[in-house]
């Protein structure tokens, strides 16, 4: 019976040392992907087909975005709409919208 025990523990032991070792990555590309920004702006093109976008932020600034099956939005997009867009960079650069609302 003991001969069972100490193979189990073992196993427990490695799983559990295993599973520690990827914890600090694990944590790491969470906080990576948790960056999330906020850009306010006007749309100056809409590319449903491409899942794109672009706005003019308030400040002056051009960015194109990127839209998944994750995007939650809030209204109606259209070119000349003010948008308010919570977003994300992927690791290829391009910004991943994960909310946008139209501003009233």
């Amino acid at each position: 019976m003991r001969s069972l025990r100490a193979p189990a523990l073992v196993l427990g032991l490695a799983a559990t040392a295993a599973a520690s070792a990827r914890l600090p990555g694990a944590v790491a590309a969470a906080a990576t992907q948790a960056r999330v920004q906020t850009a306010v702006g006007v749309v100056t093109t809409y590319a449903p087909a491409r899942k794109s976008f672009a706005v003019q932020a308030d400040g002056g600034e051009g960015l194109r975005f990127q839209w998944d099956s994750q995007t939650k939005f809030n209204g109606v997009v259209f070119k000349g709409a003010k948008v308010s867009v919570r977003y994300t960079t992927a690791p290829g650069g391009e910004l991943v919208a994960q909310t946008v609302g139209v501003v009233k």
